[in-house]
């Protein structure tokens, strides 16, 4: 795949750390009135590794539980909460979390490919798990757990679990870096749409990598472009309220509109033009 190009060194503070929209947040204005969720930037040391640490508090008492339904990225997610610390394998489907009463996560979510290198097998073994992290790493969180949970603070959070994985991190893995490139191009680009435009870009055979993105990310290069181009209909849906779904089912490379529609359905629940309509409705 040619020579490495790992990312840039970024800050070296976790705390300076922006907040931002999660664009796989689904119906994102209501959610957003039941929990606060912010990005942090990784320090120099896990930029190669981790593409953003993230957190999340809830305070819902005296009011209804609410599911928070989330398109995901195609990463694992290594995540401390009030209840258990886990990481979360690639997840095909849409992820749910049910959040009541009050609570709070801090979590690592790492560039597509770039968990391999913690790992003793293919990161496809995760894929659609939660498992203790405990077990994963094979290191006690205990301590970490405690820490978190003796402040509200979240800069604090961050900097506890980058230490937590600064304590042994591995070398970075030139691989998994040109990997983690190459899912950002997808993601980027709704152009790309089959895998043979991958093998022209990389100079692989596609079979080659379907091997090197099952290891690495955890799913085929195909799920991948297919998961992009959802989360591009999503975000669509979410900017535009008179979407035609013919034509952004031609454009992001879908046989036609049913095509796109139960691809839709089965990954996010309801079909587009339904979960537009939701999103304008506010419910």
């Amino acid at each position: 795949m040619g020579t490495p190009s790992m990312p840039a060194a970024v800050e070296p503070s976790a705390g300076s750390a922006p907040t931002g929209t999660e664009p796989g947040i689904l119906h994102p204005t209501v959610a957003h009135q039941r929990f606060d969720y912010r990005r942090h930037r990784p320090n120099t040391r896990l930029a190669p590794f981790v593409e953003n640490f993230w957190t999340i508090t809830w305070d819902l008492r005296g009011q209804d539980p609410y599911t928070a339904l989330v398109l995901p990225y195609p990463s694992v997610n290594l995540s401390v909460t009030n209840t258990e610390a886990d990481v979360t394998g690639l997840t095909r489907t849409r992820y749910q979390r049910f959040l009541a009463g009050q609570g709070y996560v801090v979590g690592a979510r790492f560039r597509p490919g770039c968990f391999r290198p913690f790992m003793r097998g293919p990161v496809s073994s995760l894929t659609d798990t939660h498992r203790p992290i405990s077990e994963v790493l094979g290191r006690d969180t205990a301590a970490l757990e405690q820490t978190v949970a003796a402040t509200s603070d979240r800069d604090v959070w961050v900097a506890e679990l980058s230490d937590f994985l600064l304590v042994d991190p591995p070398e970075p893995d030139p691989l998994a870096g040109e990997l983690a490139e190459l899912v950002e191009r997808i993601a980027a680009r709704p152009d790309i749409i089959r895998v043979a435009q991958l093998a022209t870009l990389t100079g692989l055979s596609e079979r080659r990598l379907q091997r090197l993105f099952v290891e690495y990310v955890g799913a085929g290069p195909k799920w991948v472009i297919v998961r992009c181009r959802l989360q591009d209909a999503a975000a669509r849906a979410a900017a535009d309220s008179h979407v035609d779904w013919a034509a952004l089912a031609d454009e992001l490379g879908f046989s036609d509109q049913a095509h796109l529609t139960r691809a839709f359905s089965r990954t996010i629940g309801t079909p587009p033009a339904a979960y537009a309509a939701v999103l304008r409705s506010g419910r």
